[in-house]
């Protein structure tokens, strides 16, 4: 199924919620709820919150396999190796944590924003490599947007 029949099916999906949620709870309500306004507006307000359950599964339904956008020429190219034990390796740009340590919650101190980058210039950069050997080690091919921790420690503080 092409990305145009998979959003096919997620706007579908979420219009089903919608209307048959509102028309259950309308239905059921109608024993507890004698103004049908105020029965209609509730039944409304659950068929809502069911659509939205269904968009959210309907997004990641349509995008699934679907790499991000990089903005980077020959980023889908990059390759990454782990051999070490614990490592880990990105063959694209990360945007989350990553730790290799078992302390991993304590040694991810809290973000600081980043600066504005501009924009590569000069010829599109050929496919990245990246190797990770070493025990707890990270490789990343790409760009990365996220916080790292390998557990290491230069003179007290996690590197």
């Amino acid at each position: 199924m092409g990305s145009l029949g998979r959003w096919a099916v997620a706007a579908v999906a979420t219009v089903a919620a919608f209307a048959s949620g509102t028309w259950v709870c309308g239905a059921l309500l109608r024993s507890v709820m004698a103004d049908p306004a105020v029965r209609w507006a509730v039944a409304c307000g659950v068929g809502a919150a069911l659509s939205a359950l269904a968009a959210m599964w309907g997004h990641g339904f349509a995008t699934c396999g679907t790499p991000p956008a990089t903005g980077r020429p020959g980023a889908d190219q990059a390759s990454a190796t782990a051999s070490g034990a614990g490592s880990v390796a990105i063959g694209g740009c990360n945007r989350g944590d990553i730790s290799t340590s078992a302390a991993s919650p304590g040694l991810l101190s809290p973000p600081s924003p980043d600066p504005p980058t501009p924009p590569p210039s000069g010829p599109p950069p050929s496919a990245a490599t990246a190797t990770a050997s070493g025990d707890q080690s990270i490789a990343i091919a790409g760009d990365n947007h996220g916080r790292l921790a390998t557990g290491e420690t230069s003179g007290g503080a996690p590197q």
